[in-house]
């Protein structure tokens, strides 16, 4: 007989943190080698109001997120770290504007804008952003839900170490850190 206070769940299968394909529509380069991703938080600071006695928190209105970190396999000939590091260096344009150029013609040539605009006044800003989903499977490998990252956009790229030193080789990995407009989980 089950107990009132404490229903069973519908499923009852512990999710399990292998089970994820992460996809970033600019960086396909990065889906088959990423070894992690870090579910980012949020949180919804109070706003405190005061009274003749107290000061009272209420729920405020701005969300805030936290950055998305990814950490992936860096491939032999540096693919997906170059893909990552020229979006960067496009953003930034260390040498010269022709790389932000070239990041904004590379964006109007190819279908990988976002589909759903969010902020109107980002106009052709909007090249410099990705969409990308986080899929989270399930025990039986079958997708449970998709969480959606509005206007990725990278904003650090992790250092790589080289050693001669090592006795076992492990290969080298990458971590990139992501900004985004919102994440939604559908």
């Amino acid at each position: 007989m089950a107990n009132p206070n404490c229903p069973i769940p519908n499923n009852i299968n512990p999710l399990s943190p292998t089970g994820f394909r992460l996809s970033i529509t600019k960086l396909p380069e990065i889906s088959f080698f990423c070894q992690s991703v870090i579910l980012p938080s949020m949180s919804l600071d109070p706003v405190q109001v005061g009274t003749p006695f107290s000061i009272n928190k209420v729920p405020g209105e701005l969300l805030s997120f936290e950055n998305l970190t990814v950490n992936f396999i860096i491939d032999e000939a540096m693919s997906n770290y170059s893909a990552l590091w020229n979006w960067l260096a496009g953003l930034g344009f260390p040498q010269n504007y022709l790389q932000y150029q070239t990041l904004v013609n590379t964006a109007a040539n190819s279908s990988t804008t976002t589909s759903t605009p969010t902020i109107p006044a980002f106009g052709t800003l909007q090249g410099n952003y990705s969409d990308g989903s986080l899929v989270i499977l399930g025990s039986n490998n079958e997708p449970v839900k998709t969480i959606s990252f509005v206007d990725i956009h990278p904003i650090s790229l992790g250092t790589i170490e080289f050693q001669s030193n090592v006795d076992d080789i492990q290969y080298l990995t990458g971590t990139a850190t992501f900004g985004y407009t919102y994440y939604t989980i559908g």
